[in-house]
């Protein structure tokens, strides 16, 4: 018998996409979210749609998971609804600009750094990657930006033992991150005004750090 392939569907018969496996239950009892806190994210559009299986069936993916994992952090930093779509779509958009996928032999010739650095700044968690399958890791654009920035540093006579000094730094990036979350929840929360309080505070912060730095050149 011939076989009709059109899209997902063989003979008529529609094939869901493996990577949608998870039923609400399931999503539930990964997340800690309740059903209907899921189906009220949905609602909202803070997480990724599910796939109907049928008219009272559906099954999400690992994304929608992902998703959940974000708001979570975001609800425990006190974050209201309405800004979590926008940060949770602008972190969207920007790991879509750039990702680095393969090995660590592949990833240590993509970025230009030797691979026993990169082992380190994985093992350290400087640099954060998700691990696939066949030994490959995952970077996203915002952790290219950063190896890129280390490298630079390095290749302008920084040590790669004092670049992994930064992890030492962690506690301060948060609270700095703290601080700017207090900064945005002042705003209205439109896309342009979050952009434009991240960018003056930057500079503040790297003003702030610049007249510190001065103090020990004097």
């Amino acid at each position: 018998m011939q076989k009709h392939l059109n899209g997902n569907n063989i003979l008529g018969i529609k094939i869901m996409d493996k990577n949608y496996k998870f039923p609400i239950s399931e999503v539930s009892k990964i997340s800690n979210f309740s059903n209907s806190a899921i189906n009220y994210y949905l609602r909202m559009g803070l997480i990724t749609p599910p796939k109907k299986t049928s008219k009272t069936r559906a099954l999400f993916s690992q994304k929608s998971i992902n998703d959940l994992n974000e708001i979570k952090i975001l609800k425990d930093q006190g974050m209201p609804i309405k800004m979590m779509k926008n940060v949770l779509k602008e972190k969207s958009q920007f790991e879509k600009k750039e990702k680095l996928k393969g090995t660590i032999k592949e990833l240590s010739s993509k970025l230009g750094i030797s691979q026993n650095w990169l082992k380190q700044l994985l093992k350290k968690e400087i640099v954060t990657a998700k691990k696939g399958i066949n030994n490959q890791y995952i970077l996203d654009s915002i952790e290219v930006q950063l190896v890129a920035s280390l490298k630079a540093l390095n290749n302008l006579g920084v040590p790669e033992e004092y670049l992994v000094r930064h992890i030492d730094y962690k506690d301060l990036s948060k609270a700095e991150a703290v601080f700017l979350l207090e900064h945005i929840n002042f705003s209205n929360l439109k896309r342009e005004d979050i952009k434009n309080i991240k960018e003056n505070y930057e500079k503040v912060r790297n003003i702030f750090r610049n007249k510190e730095f001065n103090k020990l050149l004097d």
